[in-house]
């Protein structure tokens, strides 16, 4: 089997000739799409409309008992910490 046109790839050993030409096609795409990209205007949300940082607050309050319940359904605990493999407890 012979590589009959562009659509037809077949796997063969690749020249020292071919992976220039590779190279040269693949640095080419990145600069073009490169310069696509340079001319896309648009705001960072993130950065741009704070410092990064996150406001501190109170936390929430979950209910008393939910320790508790936690524990009575947890498959093993031991000195106030379950134990579970990973994945394990579904």
């Amino acid at each position: 089997m012979t590589n009959n046109g562009p659509n037809n790839f077949i796997w063969h050993k690749v020249s020292e000739k071919e992976k220039e030409d590779i190279k040269k096609d693949a640095k080419k795409l990145l600069e073009d799409f490169a310069k696509k990209l340079e001319k896309i205007k648009t705001e960072e949300g993130h950065f741009s409309k704070c410092s990064g940082m996150r406001i501190e607050g109170s936390g929430w309050k979950t209910e008393e008992d939910f320790k508790d319940t936690m524990f009575d359904n947890a498959p093993m605990v031991e000195d106030d910490l379950i134990l579970a493999e990973k994945g394990g407890w579904k």
